[in-house]
């Protein structure tokens, strides 16, 4: 061997070429754990409506308690949302993950051990809190290290999935312990949330910082070393850097994206709730019993599961607006089906709940995460993101407040009202055409001129 070859082989790799179990797993590992917020999130906010089933006997709750022990948490991720979705701007995304966890476990484990409905209304509205430093963060990390042509699936279809994912699991959970725990279902429900999220915290402190937001930070080194250590290209676009103002979400362009991407998130999530956390209160309503209630919670999250994963192989694909239009149309006509016929027959209850299942996920559910971490710029897209999150877990929070009295008062024609908001939505994103984001950076999207599509 010659002394030049010698010296070849000799010379440092690149990072991203790097060997070892450090580079693997950044890049392997990265966007998963990043989304795996999003399990913990299903599962503990998931897990109040199988968890209701055990509370309403064991502290003899009223509709008016039930509503408000299902929305506490909702609550309380609206203000964890904004608050912190603002810092993750100002002080990068990879601090935030690592406060939310250890404030998420500690709180979980005290739901356990409460002893007065007081004492878990503070619990799961301290819970709700720590979900919602980790929603902002985790949405516009995984956008910001997806390549265009996959972020659909990576900032939409993979949270949602590991969302669903959590879901499933509450249920299961539920289904297993129930013959073992009875009554107390509901403190094992609670306390095994802090095991997921204790693993995923001592994991995520392997990751890097989002190198969209390091160049935000005129960090441009330190943002080509992780872009190459991810295995994603640098994006053609310059990302804009400066001085960072609130100013940035409230002018004419911005406020009207803002606008459009929360009142389609908040109504989506408040109808779509019917197929999730007040799933097994709405299916409970026709008689069915506390078991089968949890049976067809868990066919509604495992249809959504299958729905998000075909979901995923045409969201990059095709023109988003128009899935959207169909699928929230889609989705009102399951809705109407199941309020004004589900209680007549088990099958078309269970045909009527499953449509509007996979519809939800297919279209709306995942399209709301994507645009709204593609609508707003690098320096307050964690912020943006919180907002319109924020104002969405409000909806839900309402919807779970109003559903055990108004399923006391109509029934399952309950539904009808909430699958309504689908009109809304499929209005709305037929007067958005900046929803046409398909194949374009963020930074495009974000330009003054639009780009044409």
């Amino acid at each position: 061997m010659t002394s030049t070859s010698q010296e070849h082989d000799a010379a440092p790799a690149p990072p991203s070429a790097q060997p070892g179990v450090r580079a693997a797993f950044t890049r392997v590992w990265t966007p998963r754990l990043v989304a795996f917020g999003e399990f913990i999130d299903g599962y503990d906010l998931l897990v109040m409506g199988a968890a209701l089933l055990f509370l309403k006997p064991a502290f003899a709750l009223t509709s008016f308690e039930v509503g408000w022990l299902g929305a506490i948490a909702f609550i309380g991720t609206a203000v964890g949302l904004v608050v912190f979705g603002d810092l993750s701007d100002r002080f990068g995304r990879k601090v935030i993950f690592v406060v939310n966890l250890v404030f998420f476990v500690v709180a979980s484990v005290a739901s356990a051990f409460v002893t007065e409905v007081w004492q878990l209304m503070i619990a799961r509205f301290l819970i709700g809190v720590a979900v919602g430093m980790d929603i902002p963060t985790s949405h516009a990390f995984l956008a910001e290290i997806a390549p265009k042509a996959r972020r659909g699936r990576v900032a939409g279809s993979l949270p949602n999935l590991m969302w669903l994912g959590g879901a499933m699991t509450s249920v299961v959970i539920a289904l297993a312990l129930r013959p073992l725990t009875g009554q107390d279902t509901w403190r094992w429900l609670f306390g095994l949330a802090a095991v997921p999220a204790l693993g995923v915290l001592i994991a995520r402190q392997f990751l890097p910082e989002s190198p969209r937001w390091l160049k935000a930070q005129g960090r441009h080194e330190d943002a080509k070393a992780v872009f190459e250590a991810l295995g994603v290209e640098e994006p053609g676009t310059a990302v804009a850097h400066g001085t960072r103002s609130y100013r940035d979400l409230f002018t004419r362009r911005a406020a009207i994206r803002l606008a459009a991407v929360t009142c389609f998130f908040a109504l989506q999530s408040f109808g779509g709730a019917v197929a999730t956390v007040a799933g097994p209160l709405v299916i409970e309503s026709t008689g069915i019993g506390t078991g089968n209630s949890l049976y067809f919670s868990l066919a509604g999250f495992a249809v959504g599961f299958v729905a998000v994963a075909l979901g995923a192989t045409v969201i990059d694909r095709i023109n988003r607006r128009a899935l959207g239009i169909r699928a929230c149309l889609g989705v009102f006509a399951a809705g109407v089906v199941l309020g004004l016929f589900g209680g007549r027959s088990s099958v078309v209850l269970l045909i009527a709940y499953v449509a509007y299942s996979f519809l939800t996920w297919f279209g709306p559910g995942v399209l709301a995460w994507v645009w709204s971490s593609e609508a707003f710029p690098t320096q307050v897209r964690g912020l943006g993101s919180g907002i319109a999150q924020a104002v969405t877990r409000l909806m839900i929070a309402l919807n779970v407040v109003l559903v055990p009295t108004l399923l006391d008062r109509f029934g399952l024609r309950t539904i009808v009202l909430y699958a309504c908001s689908y009109l809304v939505c499929a209005l709305i994103v037929a007067l958005s055409p900046f929803l046409a984001t398909s194949g374009r950076e963020l930074e495009e999207i974000h330009a003054q001129r639009p780009v044409k599509t």
